[in-house]
Formats: structure tokens, sequence, C-alpha cells
């Protein structure tokens, strides 16, 4: 099959959890529903992509710390489904989530062969909690979407992109995938054995936003292991993902949809004082959060800002913060990267929509 003459171009941008980590895999215990507020990030990844004869994707490899390097790594395999099985389930295959998707996306009605993936760009911090393994995964299934005119729908692209993470066995929830969304934030609801609802949230005022990349080290595979083995045992995890978390995000979800940024802060700050004080024993090593704690922390930046968390299954990856205005982002930011001069700050914004829109997207469900 020769290749595609026209290429596609993609980009995935990183999501954000802004409220309610770890209650996507809690609730399918089925003890108590699972809510939580997602966003996608400024940043992302940026590639181009054409028809193959079999399943190429080149990237940029990252660093220690979890940043891009300049260099690059490929993988060429040939177009045959065991052979992508294979792959998705080699712990040291560095492209075993790729490859996951790919097996997915091979008996997708229309798609009659493989792909050649070559990520351009990447200002995605990676392992830091923002969803950069599910960045990559929505990527691959956006190019086989594209590439093949598939027509599938987000919801679908999601549940691709979940299985074939899961192939890996990684042990991630069904938030993450919510990325395809982009820069609108969505609140998502769980139960066990139930389509997830996914339901955009349109804030009437900026709120400002960034996130820091603390450049310390987390295990996000040890940290899910450690909690859902503590889950059914432990009723102070029970309740923090389940009533706590339901308490703190009714308030939430009318704080970003008012556009209210002194209670979205304020609520952030409480969410991570329970997650401390009721998550975090079960994962002691790695919830420690020595540096996450030492920012959020920072006297030089308390006027800035209305409160801040940790971010995706917490330790020290990422911190996420409310910013009082535009000019407090940016003084905090400073003074963030003068006090630990490794980290790296960026900027989100959850922009004002209007009660009008006409491109208002309704509510959607995902098997």
């Amino acid at each position: 099959m020769a290749k595609n003459e026209s290429k596609v171009s993609l980009f995935v941008p990183g999501r954000l959890c802004l409220f309610g980590e770890h209650t996507d895999w809690a609730a399918e215990y089925g003890l108590h529903r699972g809510f939580c507020l997602v966003v996608g990030t400024d940043q992302g990844i940026s590639a181009t992509a054409e028809k193959s004869e079999s399943f190429v994707i080149d990237t940029l490899v990252p660093n220690k710390v979890g940043r891009t390097s300049g260099r690059r790594r490929q993988m060429n395999c040939t177009w045959q489904r065991e052979t992508l099985s294979q792959a998705a389930k080699d712990r040291d295959e560095f492209f075993r989530y790729a490859a996951g998707v790919a097996y997915q996306m091979s008996s997708q009605p229309g798609v009659t062969g493989g792909l050649d993936l070559r990520i351009a760009a990447m200002d995605l911090p990676l392992r830091k909690g923002v969803s950069s393994s599910a960045a990559v995964c929505i990527l691959v299934a956006q190019a086989f979407n594209q590439v093949y005119k598939l027509g599938l729908f987000p919801h679908e692209l999601m549940e691709i992109a979940y299985l074939g993470e899961k192939m890996t066995g990684s042990q991630c929830g069904r938030m993450d995938q919510a990325c395809i969304y982009g820069r609108t934030p969505v609140l998502l609801t769980f139960d066990k054995s139930a389509d997830i609802k996914v339901e955009p949230v349109f804030p009437l005022k900026e709120i400002h936003m960034f996130f820091v990349d603390l450049a310390g080290r987390k295990n996000t595979v040890q940290i899910l292991a450690d909690l859902q083995k503590a889950y059914l045992k432990d009723r102070k995890l029970q309740e923090a993902l389940g009533q706590e978390n339901e308490r703190i995000m009714r308030q939430a979800y009318v704080a970003i949809g008012t556009g209210n940024a002194r209670l979205a802060g304020r609520l952030m700050t409480e969410a991570q004082q329970v997650f401390d004080r009721m998550v975090a024993p079960n994962s002691p090593e790695q919830l420690a959060s020595p540096i996450l704690h030492t920012v959020l922390g920072l006297d030089e930046i308390a006027q800035h800002i209305y409160g801040g968390k940790g971010v995706g299954s917490q330790g020290d990856g990422t911190a996420q913060f409310v910013a009082k205005s535009a000019e407090d982002r940016e003084a905090a930011m400073a003074k963030i990267h003068e006090a630990l001069a490794d980290t790296q700050c960026f900027p989100l914004t959850l922009h004002r929509h209007s009660r009008g829109d006409d491109c208002k997207p309704s509510p959607s469900r995902q098997n």
C-alpha cells in the first residue's frame, strides 16, 4: 500500500485535573460515584500522520526530569495485530501505549493498514500528572481517525485510547482521555458499570490559573497500586474519594461555572487538606511530596493566589494555583522560579463563555 500523498496535522493538549483525582477508578468499586473537573492545557503534542504499510511512530524523548531533551526515538513494526499486541504488553517497550491504541484501532471498520506518525513538537511536561501518556494515546487514535476518515465521535476515541493504555497493564482511570475536549472544562461523572457522563462547563468570568512542573520525582504506578490495595480496607480513603469529594465537587462546579476564582482557590486548598489527611497516608513514601508542599506553602506568593493543590495522582510532579489576576499570576510564577530554580511554570486561563454561545456542545455519554 502506498503512503497517502497528503499528511494530516494534529495537536492534542495535556489534561489538568482541577478537582477529583482518583475518583474515576474508585467509582468502579461501586461504593460511591466519582466526580472530577478537568481542563485541557495550552501545552501539548503536535504531530503529522499519514497512511503506511507498517506502524511507525517517531517521537521526542524526555530527559530524567520529564522534559523534552531534543533526542528522538522510533518504533517501526509490521502491521499485524499479534505484533502490536506483543509490543503493547512488553514493559520494556518505550512505545507500548501507542502500540496498544494501534491494536485497538486495527479492528475498526475502515482501517485498512498502518500509520506513520511523526511527533514534531512537544511542550507538555512528561510524567508530571498532566496526562502526557493519555495525550499520546488520544493522538494515535485521532491520527487513525483523520487519516482513514473514520468519523469517530470524541467518546469513541476516548474509549479506544483508554482500552489501548489498559492493554499495557496501566492502572489508569477514565478521566485522562478527557484531554480530547481541549480547553473547555468538563465535569465527568463515574458510576460502576455505567456510562461516563461528560458535561462541558462554561465559565461566566475568566479564571487565571497556572501550574508548576516541580522538577521532582513521582511513581504514578506505585501510587495507584498503593491506593487501590488500601481502598476496600480504609474507610477514610473511601470517604475522601466518595462523600468528601462530592461535597467539594458540587461547590467547585458552581465556582468554575460562575467564574468565582476566590471560591475555586479556597476549594483547591481544602481539597489538598483532605487529600493529605485521608488519602496520602496510604502511600506514605510517594505522597509525602516535600517539594509540592514547599511550593504550596511559599509565603512569597500568598498575596498573589487564592489557593492551590497537587495535580493528578499527586506526589512531587505538578502543582496548580488559582491566581487573583493575570498580573498576580506573572508575579507568582516569577517568585516560584526564583525560590526553586528547577521549577517550570505554565499559565492557564479558564476562558469566559457567553451563555448564548451557539457552539456549545451538548452533554454526551461514554460507553
